[in-house]
Protein backbone atom coordinates (compact mmCIF):
# COMPACT_ATOMS: atom_id res chain seq x y z
CA UNK A 1 0.00 0.00 0.00
CA UNK A 2 1.29 3.54 -0.88
CA UNK A 3 2.37 5.34 1.79
CA UNK A 4 4.07 8.84 2.61
CA UNK A 5 7.82 9.22 2.88
CA UNK A 6 8.97 8.14 6.35
CA UNK A 7 12.49 9.78 7.31
CA UNK A 8 14.97 11.65 5.32
CA UNK A 9 18.98 11.88 5.54
CA UNK A 10 21.05 15.13 5.46
CA UNK A 11 24.02 16.81 6.42
CA UNK A 12 26.95 18.99 5.10
CA UNK A 13 27.86 17.32 1.27
CA UNK A 14 30.80 15.17 1.96
CA UNK A 15 29.86 14.48 5.40
CA UNK A 16 29.44 10.66 4.98
CA UNK A 17 25.08 10.32 4.17
CA UNK A 18 26.09 8.23 0.96
CA UNK A 19 28.07 5.90 3.45
CA UNK A 20 25.36 5.70 6.22
CA UNK A 21 22.61 5.09 3.38
CA UNK A 22 24.32 2.13 2.93
CA UNK A 23 24.79 1.31 6.29
CA UNK A 24 21.08 1.51 7.02
CA UNK A 25 19.92 -0.28 3.94
CA UNK A 26 21.32 -3.63 4.95
CA UNK A 27 18.27 -3.78 7.42
CA UNK A 28 15.47 -6.15 5.93
CA UNK A 29 12.60 -3.66 5.94
CA UNK A 30 14.86 -0.06 5.33
CA UNK A 31 15.04 1.29 2.30
CA UNK A 32 16.58 5.02 1.90
CA UNK A 33 16.96 6.20 -2.06
CA UNK A 34 19.88 8.70 -3.03
CA UNK A 35 18.97 11.82 -3.77
CA UNK A 36 15.69 10.46 -5.55
CA UNK A 37 14.05 13.92 -5.21
CA UNK A 38 15.38 17.49 -4.78
CA UNK A 39 14.39 19.48 -1.63
CA UNK A 40 12.19 21.94 -3.72
CA UNK A 41 10.18 18.74 -4.13
CA UNK A 42 6.84 19.33 -2.91
CA UNK A 43 6.84 16.07 -0.36
CA UNK A 44 3.40 15.64 0.27
CA UNK A 45 2.62 14.17 -2.71
CA UNK A 46 5.50 11.21 -2.34
CA UNK A 47 4.44 8.16 -2.01
CA UNK A 48 6.37 4.72 -1.22
CA UNK A 49 6.93 3.21 -4.15
CA UNK A 50 5.16 5.02 -6.47
CA UNK A 51 7.06 8.01 -6.92
CA UNK A 52 10.64 6.08 -6.22
CA UNK A 53 10.00 4.34 -8.99
CA UNK A 54 8.50 6.79 -11.49
CA UNK A 55 10.17 7.11 -14.25
CA UNK A 56 7.78 9.82 -15.80
CA UNK A 57 9.67 12.23 -13.41
CA UNK A 58 13.44 11.05 -14.86
CA UNK A 59 15.13 14.21 -16.77
CA UNK A 60 17.94 12.03 -17.55
CA UNK A 61 20.26 8.94 -17.86
CA UNK A 62 21.41 9.49 -14.59
CA UNK A 63 17.93 9.59 -12.49
CA UNK A 64 16.80 6.50 -14.56
CA UNK A 65 19.66 5.11 -13.24
CA UNK A 66 18.60 5.76 -9.84
CA UNK A 67 15.27 4.14 -11.07
CA UNK A 68 16.27 1.52 -12.11
CA UNK A 69 18.93 1.41 -8.43
CA UNK A 70 15.61 1.32 -6.59
CA UNK A 71 13.95 -1.20 -8.17
CA UNK A 72 16.82 -3.78 -7.19
CA UNK A 73 17.41 -2.51 -4.11
CA UNK A 74 13.49 -2.94 -2.58
CA UNK A 75 12.87 -6.32 -4.53
CA UNK A 76 12.22 -9.41 -2.60
CA UNK A 77 12.21 -6.42 0.68
CA UNK A 78 9.16 -5.78 3.21
CA UNK A 79 10.24 -2.11 3.25
CA UNK A 80 8.66 -0.94 6.22
CA UNK A 81 10.56 2.58 6.51
CA UNK A 82 11.18 4.28 3.38
CA UNK A 83 13.54 7.20 3.37
CA UNK A 84 15.34 9.82 0.71
CA UNK A 85 18.80 11.16 1.65
CA UNK A 86 19.97 14.59 0.18
CA UNK A 87 22.84 16.52 1.86
CA UNK A 88 20.88 20.16 1.26
CA UNK A 89 17.44 18.87 2.70
CA UNK A 90 18.46 21.47 5.52
CA UNK A 91 17.62 24.07 2.95
CA UNK A 92 14.20 23.55 3.37
CA UNK A 93 13.78 21.45 6.19
CA UNK A 94 10.71 23.46 8.09
CA UNK A 95 8.38 23.38 4.64
CA UNK A 96 9.48 19.54 4.11
CA UNK A 97 8.46 18.35 7.76
CA UNK A 98 5.28 20.57 7.61
CA UNK A 99 4.31 18.64 4.64
CA UNK A 100 5.14 15.61 6.07
CA UNK A 101 4.33 15.97 9.36
CA UNK A 102 5.40 12.29 10.82
CA UNK A 103 8.47 12.66 9.06
CA UNK A 104 12.17 11.97 10.65
CA UNK A 105 14.90 13.52 10.57
CA UNK A 106 18.71 12.03 10.77
CA UNK A 107 21.73 14.79 10.44
CA UNK A 108 24.82 13.76 10.22
CA UNK A 109 27.45 15.57 11.25
CA UNK A 110 31.56 15.73 10.07
CA UNK A 111 33.68 17.89 11.47
CA UNK A 112 34.41 20.94 9.34
CA UNK A 113 37.90 19.29 9.98
CA UNK A 114 36.79 16.62 7.51
CA UNK A 115 34.68 17.79 5.27
CA UNK A 116 36.56 21.03 4.27
CA UNK A 117 39.54 19.38 2.67
CA UNK A 118 37.61 16.42 0.85
CA UNK A 119 35.62 19.94 -0.54
CA UNK A 120 38.81 21.28 -1.74
CA UNK A 121 40.06 17.88 -3.46
CA UNK A 122 36.84 17.54 -4.91
CA UNK A 123 37.14 21.68 -6.05
CA UNK A 124 40.68 20.87 -7.12
CA UNK A 125 39.44 18.03 -9.46
CA UNK A 126 36.08 19.69 -10.81
CA UNK A 127 37.39 19.48 -14.49
CA UNK A 128 36.34 15.64 -14.45
CA UNK A 129 33.22 16.88 -13.19
CA UNK A 130 33.31 15.72 -9.81
CA UNK A 131 32.14 19.37 -8.39
CA UNK A 132 32.18 23.07 -9.23
CA UNK A 133 34.61 25.33 -10.18
CA UNK A 134 34.98 27.36 -7.26
CA UNK A 135 33.00 25.53 -4.65
CA UNK A 136 35.97 25.47 -2.07
CA UNK A 137 35.60 24.24 1.60
CA UNK A 138 35.28 27.61 3.38
CA UNK A 139 31.45 27.20 1.39
CA UNK A 140 30.95 24.09 3.30
CA UNK A 141 31.45 25.79 6.86
CA UNK A 142 29.01 28.27 6.08
CA UNK A 143 26.15 25.48 4.87
CA UNK A 144 26.91 24.57 8.47
CA UNK A 145 25.93 26.85 10.19
CA UNK A 146 22.91 27.71 7.80
CA UNK A 147 22.24 23.65 8.89
CA UNK A 148 22.53 24.83 12.70
CA UNK A 149 20.05 27.03 12.67
CA UNK A 150 17.62 25.58 10.21
CA UNK A 151 17.65 22.45 12.78
CA UNK A 152 17.38 24.74 15.63
CA UNK A 153 14.43 26.56 14.13
CA UNK A 154 12.54 23.10 13.97
CA UNK A 155 9.52 22.34 16.07
CA UNK A 156 10.63 18.49 16.22
CA UNK A 157 13.63 16.53 17.32
CA UNK A 158 16.37 15.73 15.43
CA UNK A 159 19.12 12.62 15.51
CA UNK A 160 22.36 13.49 15.14
CA UNK A 161 24.74 11.19 13.82
CA UNK A 162 28.39 11.49 13.87
CA UNK A 163 30.07 9.88 11.60
CA UNK A 164 32.88 9.73 13.79
CA UNK A 165 32.40 7.11 15.39
CA UNK A 166 29.27 6.51 13.75
CA UNK A 167 30.52 5.30 10.22
CA UNK A 168 33.63 2.89 12.06
CA UNK A 169 33.52 -0.94 12.46
CA UNK A 170 31.33 -1.12 15.30
CA UNK A 171 27.37 -0.59 14.04
CA UNK A 172 26.36 0.84 17.39
CA UNK A 173 25.07 3.69 16.45
CA UNK A 174 23.59 2.26 13.07
CA UNK A 175 21.44 0.04 15.78
CA UNK A 176 20.68 3.39 17.16
CA UNK A 177 19.29 5.21 14.44
CA UNK A 178 17.45 1.94 13.59
CA UNK A 179 15.77 2.16 16.32
CA UNK A 180 15.05 6.19 15.95
CA UNK A 181 13.32 4.83 12.91
CA UNK A 182 11.52 2.34 14.52
CA UNK A 183 13.04 -0.27 13.12
CA UNK A 184 13.22 -3.77 14.46
CA UNK A 185 17.63 -3.89 15.58
CA UNK A 186 17.55 -7.58 16.34
CA UNK A 187 16.95 -8.45 12.69
CA UNK A 188 19.84 -5.98 11.50
CA UNK A 189 22.77 -8.07 9.87
CA UNK A 190 25.55 -6.12 12.12
CA UNK A 191 28.88 -8.88 10.24
CA UNK A 192 27.65 -7.50 6.64
CA UNK A 193 27.69 -3.61 8.17
CA UNK A 194 31.28 -4.54 9.36
CA UNK A 195 31.98 -6.33 5.78
CA UNK A 196 31.41 -3.19 4.02
CA UNK A 197 33.37 -0.79 6.01
CA UNK A 198 36.25 -2.81 5.64
CA UNK A 199 35.76 -2.86 1.76
CA UNK A 200 34.84 0.92 2.14
CA UNK A 201 38.53 0.89 3.62
CA UNK A 202 40.39 -0.83 1.54
CA UNK A 203 38.31 1.28 -2.20
CA UNK A 204 39.81 4.19 -0.10
CA UNK A 205 43.06 2.77 0.19
CA UNK A 206 43.42 1.53 -3.06
CA UNK A 207 42.53 4.80 -5.35
CA UNK A 208 45.64 6.37 -2.79
CA UNK A 209 46.57 10.29 -3.89
CA UNK A 210 43.42 10.16 -6.08
CA UNK A 211 40.95 10.80 -3.04
CA UNK A 212 43.49 11.88 -0.48
CA UNK A 213 42.00 14.93 1.20
CA UNK A 214 44.39 18.33 1.08
CA UNK A 215 46.09 19.31 4.16
CA UNK A 216 44.45 22.32 5.57
CA UNK A 217 45.88 25.52 4.62
CA UNK A 218 46.95 28.54 7.01
CA UNK A 219 43.86 30.61 6.69
CA UNK A 220 41.16 28.48 6.84
CA UNK A 221 42.98 26.83 10.02
CA UNK A 222 42.74 30.15 11.53
CA UNK A 223 38.99 30.34 10.31
CA UNK A 224 38.15 27.39 12.08
CA UNK A 225 40.22 28.17 15.35
CA UNK A 226 37.89 31.88 15.22
CA UNK A 227 35.02 29.89 14.98
CA UNK A 228 35.93 27.52 18.07
CA UNK A 229 34.53 24.41 15.71
CA UNK A 230 36.60 22.58 18.60
CA UNK A 231 34.08 23.37 21.06
CA UNK A 232 31.24 22.44 18.29
CA UNK A 233 33.11 19.18 17.49
CA UNK A 234 33.15 18.30 21.02
CA UNK A 235 29.62 19.13 21.54
CA UNK A 236 28.18 17.08 18.28
CA UNK A 237 30.61 13.75 18.73
CA UNK A 238 30.11 12.74 22.12
CA UNK A 239 30.78 8.74 20.91
CA UNK A 240 27.19 8.04 20.14
CA UNK A 241 23.74 9.59 18.65
CA UNK A 242 22.22 12.58 20.33
CA UNK A 243 19.08 14.09 19.84
CA UNK A 244 18.94 17.86 19.04
CA UNK A 245 16.97 18.63 22.09
CA UNK A 246 20.14 17.27 24.19
CA UNK A 247 22.32 20.23 23.34
CA UNK A 248 20.02 22.49 21.45
CA UNK A 249 20.58 25.15 24.39
CA UNK A 250 24.32 24.88 24.41
CA UNK A 251 24.30 24.91 20.15
CA UNK A 252 22.39 28.05 20.40
CA UNK A 253 25.01 29.45 23.09
CA UNK A 254 27.52 28.34 20.65
CA UNK A 255 25.81 30.19 17.44
CA UNK A 256 25.06 33.19 19.53
CA UNK A 257 28.67 33.35 20.78
CA UNK A 258 30.05 33.39 17.27
CA UNK A 259 27.85 35.99 15.78
CA UNK A 260 29.62 39.14 16.70
CA UNK A 261 33.13 37.69 15.01
CA UNK A 262 31.95 35.87 12.33
CA UNK A 263 31.79 39.15 9.55
CA UNK A 264 35.64 39.54 9.78
CA UNK A 265 36.36 36.06 10.17
CA UNK A 266 34.69 34.77 7.04
CA UNK A 267 36.25 38.44 5.34
CA UNK A 268 39.70 37.00 6.48
CA UNK A 269 38.96 33.22 5.58
CA UNK A 270 38.02 34.31 2.28
CA UNK A 271 40.57 37.16 1.46
CA UNK A 272 43.09 34.45 0.21
CA UNK A 273 40.81 33.34 -1.80
CA UNK A 274 40.51 36.26 -4.69
CA UNK A 275 40.23 34.11 -7.41
CA UNK A 276 37.32 35.04 -10.21
CA UNK A 277 36.11 30.93 -9.43
CA UNK A 278 35.46 31.69 -5.81
CA UNK A 279 33.72 34.96 -6.59
CA UNK A 280 31.77 33.72 -9.69
CA UNK A 281 30.58 30.71 -7.72
CA UNK A 282 30.23 32.55 -4.88
CA UNK A 283 27.77 35.05 -6.51
CA UNK A 284 25.74 32.43 -8.10
CA UNK A 285 25.22 30.39 -5.24
CA UNK A 286 23.89 33.07 -3.48
CA UNK A 287 21.72 33.88 -6.03
CA UNK A 288 20.18 30.51 -6.21
CA UNK A 289 19.93 29.94 -2.72
CA UNK A 290 19.14 33.92 -1.57
CA UNK A 291 15.86 32.32 0.50
CA UNK A 292 17.75 29.60 1.95
CA UNK A 293 20.46 31.36 2.88
CA UNK A 294 18.82 34.32 4.58
CA UNK A 295 19.49 33.02 8.27
CA UNK A 296 22.96 33.27 7.52
CA UNK A 297 23.32 35.95 5.79
CA UNK A 298 21.84 38.31 8.58
CA UNK A 299 24.38 36.12 10.79
CA UNK A 300 26.97 37.59 8.57
CA UNK A 301 25.57 41.07 8.25
CA UNK A 302 28.89 43.39 7.93
CA UNK A 303 31.43 41.05 5.94
CA UNK A 304 32.39 42.51 3.10
CA UNK A 305 32.74 39.31 1.03
CA UNK A 306 28.79 37.66 2.12
CA UNK A 307 28.09 41.29 0.36
CA UNK A 308 30.18 40.76 -2.42
CA UNK A 309 28.66 37.58 -3.29
CA UNK A 310 25.23 38.97 -3.29
CA UNK A 311 25.79 42.07 -4.93
CA UNK A 312 24.15 42.17 -8.52
CA UNK A 313 26.38 42.20 -11.43
CA UNK A 314 25.33 43.90 -14.82
CA UNK A 315 23.75 40.60 -16.03
CA UNK A 316 21.78 40.65 -12.67
CA UNK A 317 20.62 44.33 -13.54
CA UNK A 318 19.56 43.84 -17.59
CA UNK A 319 17.28 40.72 -16.00
CA UNK A 320 15.73 42.53 -13.39
CA UNK A 321 14.71 45.28 -15.79
CA UNK A 322 13.41 43.08 -18.18
CA UNK A 323 11.56 40.88 -15.77
CA UNK A 324 9.80 44.21 -14.88
CA UNK A 325 9.20 46.05 -18.84
CA UNK A 326 8.54 42.65 -20.56
CA UNK A 327 7.19 40.59 -17.72
CA UNK A 328 9.62 37.14 -18.40
CA UNK A 329 9.54 36.23 -15.13
CA UNK A 330 8.40 32.80 -16.08
CA UNK A 331 11.45 32.51 -18.31
CA UNK A 332 14.00 33.82 -15.92
CA UNK A 333 12.05 31.96 -12.67
CA UNK A 334 12.73 28.60 -14.74
CA UNK A 335 15.92 28.80 -14.26
CA UNK A 336 17.97 26.64 -11.94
Amino acid sequence: MARPLDFIIFGVPRSGTKALVRGLNLHPHVYCAQERFHFGTDHSRLVFPDSFLDASTARDTEDLGKIEAIAKGITGKDVRHAGNKLPRYYFALDRINREVPGLKNIWIYRSPYGFIPSWNRREQNSDRGQWQVGQIGLFGLLELLCCIDHCLNLEKDVLIFPYNPGLGQSPETILQALDFLGANATLYDQRAFEKEQRRQERKRKGRGHEVAPLPLQEHEKEFLEALRVGELDSLMEQGRGLMLSEIAGPLRDYLDAITPILPRAIDRAFMPCGDRAVTTFGREYFKRHRTELSQLSGRAEGSERIARFQRFGPYDRLKAIYIQRFGLKRKWQAEP
